[in-house]
């Protein structure tokens, strides 16, 4: 994903996620939050309940027109008798947005009509890995990477080649396909985006930041997109001007070549120079591409890491609804590296979700490597299983190739007619393509029938080469464009029924399932299913070497930082796993492990994000099928991120060990049976699995894999998720500094009856920061820790505790989470956790049990509340006195203005307490707007969309809502032309539907959620026992009877809400005397 820089306010609000929750972990050089204002109004999306899936948009769209007519006119008329504002209407999704009343909010909540009233958020752009080109050349050249005549060029980008799109431009260009892209300003104009008979390439640029289409921009994102899916091949570069620091020669030429050069493209800019990436633009960007734009592919090239990933955010309901219309649907996994960290909406199972493979022939001719290797993981590929329990489904290359750009003012990411161009960002474009060539092979070959997006998913994944590389990280393995191509004619593949399998269930277990394949060839084919999952260790070594004065320090990779170390690696090793970790911080510099296998080629090179204050002090790569024999590890002085036009970076001032470990793997079977059938040509069998469940709670991703007797060869991903039982055990590794350096979701149902629900946990590290959150079976965020104590929540211990009160029956979800970065004391962080129900030890002495008790109004008495602490982390203590009615809450920010400077707003910050069942988010302004409202960890996430009239409402109900600080921010609803969104004022309410606070019920505790209130929580130790006190003294009219709940809960200092858990309630009942 791109480098852009992002926006101080947008990398808050869409979440450096827990780097803006926990808020000891905000690095230096990041500010606070700074968010925009508003009124008692919320900017929200109202999904319809019925949202007509036999009405496709498209190939119904008169009938589905007239169908959502009489859903929303009614309500639209409503909401503006109700005084709502930035109304607007949505197609794709049957949604309106709006910005209305928190009352408003609640009898849309109550509409029976109304599926859902939800928020909306703000999510930065990608992040690409690689910078243009700048300064003179340094090094010298190196040999064999550059065209034997100059006067015929290499072509870029290498995945090309890797992924035979090369000769599958043989068969199908993507001539008469059109694809939408996810982008910044774009140069329309460029070379490489006209045709030979003057038309342009990309048709429209469709603007919905508010900057207008003519504004300066980055421009690295869309000019990488664009040059992946459709680059003409126009122009010849030369690498010794394009690198300069290479040292390569001149007349080392390429050209740069897209995979479907005949296809349209629409571009999307959703993010600008003064605004953009927040989700309810890019929502509106899906919905246009779709209704207005008709496209046929969408790339979505974002990822935000949203704690929880559930399904219902607006962003995810719009990619379904694009697919549910007829659009395949194509995004990156991210790059935040391989240890569980795919981001929203990537997780959603109705995408393309790409992860990626090094393609190193530009880094070898960056880096004077004569020699090199391709189709590794690349380090900075997301990977693991999201938290819905969702795996890549396929890779191409993401790191590194070229891409067109123009030296303009307007484009600042172009300081060259090239751009060096990675990421994940780069893979799902390159799929993008193949995506289009498949829709007009397939088209072609059915008498002008387009396939389903759920087809093009299963010919492209079912044709991927199996890597051998682990399922969470290749999926089905590399894009085979030329064999997906032939697939969508009719010519030979075996295609699956599904992209990956799931099985869910309890420690031991075993469950069944059915996978399909259909034999698309013009033979039969005896097909056998086996499983694999990679084994124990098969060899380990460990070195140290010590990082001192720079050595090398002309090398363009960058000079290294300790001696260089050899291991062995035993021949028949099926996968090698390369870690490194140090001591570092976050301004001792960046450090890089490159791996030269025994014949001199780079093989493989770390990764580190290096980017917003953020940081990593731990390294991982693995090689798949490595050469045996001797091999050479480099610390070097370097982020990874093939920022091959750059000059190296500069040494960093760590000096000390550097641990280095290297392990083998074997692959081992998953314990499914193996079956055969015989599946002729034309047929489809279906192949019974069988799957044996480990018996250690989490995520233990596995393969099916078929092979016929032809040598065709397919991998399945088998997604396993064992439930939690008592007690359990999460590994913890570490990350990119990206987002999160990692998230582990585990899965634990709970019975109804039971009182109250504790999760213990425990690190072996205190030095390595974790959050820890447990999440309802609504997705609410229920309670949350970290092991970071004391009252400025800088204390480092091993143990935290998540205590739910009441726990509603169902699947709920425990989040161990890394922030970033490990200790870099060790390889690995074991946690391990302990579930216990109704343990909770909390008595109240002198606490009014009884309507039939009387107290006189104004005398005080007082009460006492014991409380046992029962599990193994200290917690801070308050009291938080509630009555038995709701109100409707009108809560004020709590840092920036809830009155907005249009277009381009900061977003405001509010504090939505707890025992809140309804939030309310209503917009106004003097021109149509949209409205997000979303709690800091981008979950929940509400959108209010503008219709008609500039009221726009954003509303969440639950049993409980996720409490703690949200925001809230007003975008100008476009899209627009060249000319920026017009300048105004807006404004926003925030509206909580809470339990009341009761005064006559105070504590020198003081109440967290009280507005007004200073908490000064009491601290009690593990095992320990403290007495909290309260004075009730009753306010209201004699003869009231007084109904309310005194709740224990804790505080966390550690996270920038302060939000803990809540470990009981106490009823009391009293009649004013």
């Amino acid at each position: 994903m791109n480098d852009r820089g992002v926006s101080t306010k947008r990398a808050l609000a869409a979440g450096a996620v827990v780097a803006a929750v926990l808020s000891c972990l905000t690095a230096a050089g990041e500010t606070p939050p700074t968010p925009a204002s508003t009124t008692p109004t919320q900017r929200v999306v109202v999904v319809m309940r019925d949202q007509h899936p036999s009405l496709l948009p498209r190939a119904r769209a008169t009938q589905r027109a007239h169908a959502l007519d009489h859903d929303q006119l009614p309500l639209v008329h409503a909401l503006r008798d109700s005084g709502a504002t930035h109304l607007q209407r949505l197609n794709t999704v049957n949604a309106v947005a709006a910005t209305v009343s928190p009352a408003e909010r609640s009898r849309l909540a109550a509409d029976p009509a109304v599926a859902a009233v939800v928020p909306d958020r703000w999510i930065p752009a990608p992040h690409r890995t690689a910078n243009a080109a700048s300064a003179t050349p340094t090094a010298t050249p190196a040999s064999g990477l550059c065209p034997a005549d100059p006067a015929t060029p290499l072509v870029e980008p290498e995945a090309l080649h890797l992924t035979k799109a090369d000769s599958a431009q043989r068969l199908a260009t993507g001539k008469g396909v059109k694809v939408a892209f996810f982008s910044e300003g774009v140069d329309v104009g460029n070379p490489e985006f006209v045709r030979p008979d003057g038309s342009h390439v990309i048709s429209a640029v469709r603007d919905f930041t508010g900057d207008g289409t003519a504004d300066h921009t980055d421009g690295g994102e869309a000019f990488g997109d664009a040059g992946a899916i459709a680059a003409q091949g126009a122009r010849t570069y030369d690498l010794a001007t394009q690198l300069p620091h290479s040292g390569l020669p001149k007349g080392c030429t390429f050209r740069i070549r897209g995979f479907a050069p005949d296809a349209d493209l629409v571009a999307l800019k959703v993010w600008g120079e003064h605004s953009g990436g927040w989700l309810s633009q890019m929502a509106r960007a899906i919905d246009d591409a779709v209704w207005n734009e008709k496209a046929d592919v969408i790339n979505v090239s974002t990822d935000y890491g949203a704690l929880p990933d559930t399904p219902d955010d607006p962003l995810r309901l719009a990619i379904r609804a694009a697919v549910a219309a007829g659009v395949t649907v194509v995004h990156g996994s991210g790059d935040s590296g391989t240890s569980g960290t795919i981001g929203a909406p990537a997780g959603d199972p109705g995408t393309i979700t790409v992860g990626g493979t090094n393609s190193f022939r530009l880094v070898a001719q960056a880096y004077g490597y004569p020699k090199y290797t391709s189709n590794d993981i690349a380090a900075l590929s997301s990977g693991g299983t999201t938290q819905g329990g969702k795996l890549v489904d396929l890779v191409a290359p993401a790191q590194a190739g070229m891409a067109p750009c123009t030296v303009d003012p307007h484009y600042t990411g172009c300081t060259s007619d090239t751009l060096v161009w990675g990421g994940t960002s780069q893979a799902a474009p390159f799929v993008a393509g193949a995506a289009a060539l498949v829709i007009e092979a397939y088209e072609h070959a059915h008498g002008g029938t387009r396939p389903a997006p759920a087809l093009v998913k299963r010919i492209l994944t079912g044709t991927a080469t199996d890597l051998d590389s682990p399922a969470d990280e290749q999926g089905a393995g590399l894009l085979d464009t030329e064999a997906a191509v032939r697939a969508a004619q009719g010519d030979g593949g075996l295609l699956p029924s599904a992209s990956q399998v799931d099985v869910t269930g309890a420690p031991g277990t075993a469950h069944d399932t059915t996978l399909s394949l259909t034999n698309t060839g013009s033979r039969s084919r005896q097909v056998t299913m086996t499983s694999r999952a990679v084994g124990a260790e098969t060899f380990r070594t460990d070195r140290t070497t010590t990082a001192g004065d720079p050595q090398d320090t002309g090398a363009p990779e960058g000079a290294l930082a300790a001696p260089a170390v050899t291991f062995d690696v035993p021949s028949g090793t099926p996968l090698l796993d390369a870690r490194m970790v140090w001591p570092g911080t976050g301004d001792s510099g960046t450090l890089a492990l490159f791996l030269v296998d025994p014949e001199g080629r780079l093989t493989q090179m770390s990764y580190d994000y290096d980017g917003y204050g953020s940081y990593t002090n731990y390294q991982h790569v693995d090689v798949h099928h490595p050469v045996a024999g001797t091999w050479t590890a480099k610390v070097v002085w370097n982020n990874g991120r093939a920022h091959l036009a750059d000059p190296p970076i500069k040494p960093g001032s760590y000096r000390g060990p550097v641990r280095l470990r290297f392990t083998g793997h074997g692959f081992v079977s998953a314990g499914v049976p193996e079956v055969t059938r015989t599946i002729a040509p034309g047929a489809t069998a279906d192949f019974g699995v069988h799957v044996p469940l480990p018996a250690e709670a989490g995520d233990a991703p596995a393969s099916l894999q078929f092979d016929a007797g032809d040598g065709t060869h397919l991998s399945v991903p088998l997604a396993r998720r064992t439930l939690l039982g008592d007690t359990f055990t999460a590994t913890v590794t570490g990350g990119v500094g990206r987002i999160f350096g990692q998230v582990l979701g585990y899965d634990l149902d709970v019975p109804a009856g039971h009182r109250n629900l504790s999760v213990d946990l425990a690190a072996q590290d205190p030095d390595t920061t974790l959050a820890y959150y447990l999440v309802d079976p609504e997705g609410q965020i229920a309670a949350s820790d970290t092991n970071l104590t004391g009252t400025d929540g800088t204390t480092h211990t091993t143990s935290a505790s998540l205590t739910a009160d009441s726990p509603a029956a169902g699947r709920w979800r425990l989040l161990v989470v890394l922030p970033n970065p490990v200790s870099g004391k060790d390889f690995t962080d074991r946690v391990t956790g302990h579930v216990r129900y109704d343990t909770v030890d909390v008595t109240a002495s002198h606490l009014p049990g009884d309507q039939a008790q009387k107290l006189a109004r104004g005398a005080a008495q007082e009460v006492t509340v014991r409380v046992r602490n029962t599990g193994p982390a200290g917690r801070y203590l308050f009291l938080d006195p509630r009555l038995a009615t709701d109100t409707d809450l009108a809560l004020t920010p709590t840092s920036g203005s809830a009155t907005a400077q249009l277009p381009f707003p900061d977003p405001a910050n509010w504090r939505v307490p707890r025992h809140t069942s309804a939030l309310t988010a209503v917009g106004t302004a003097d021109s149509p707007v949209d409205l997000e409202t979303a709690h800091t960890t981008v979950a929940p996430d509400l959108v209010g969309f503008a219709r008609s009239g500039n009221t726009v409402t954003a509303s969440l109900s639950a049993a409980e809502v996720t409490p703690g600080d949200w925001y809230t921010e007003l975008t100008p609803a476009g899209s627009f032309g060249t000319a920026p969104a017009p300048q105004g004022t807006g404004h926003v309410t925030l509206t909580a539907r809470t339990k009341s606070f009761d005064p006559a019920l105070t504590s020198p505790t003081g109440d967290l959620w009280l507005p007004g209130s200073t908490v000064t929580p009491v601290f009690v130790a593990a095992g320990d026992t403290v007495t909290l006190k309260a004075t009730l003294k009753p306010t209201a009219p004699a003869g009231t009877v007084v109904h309310g709940t005194l709740y224990v809960e804790t505080y966390t200092p550690a996270f920038a809400e302060r939000t803990g858990s809540v470990l009981t309630g106490i009823p009391y009942t009293y009649t004013v005397g």
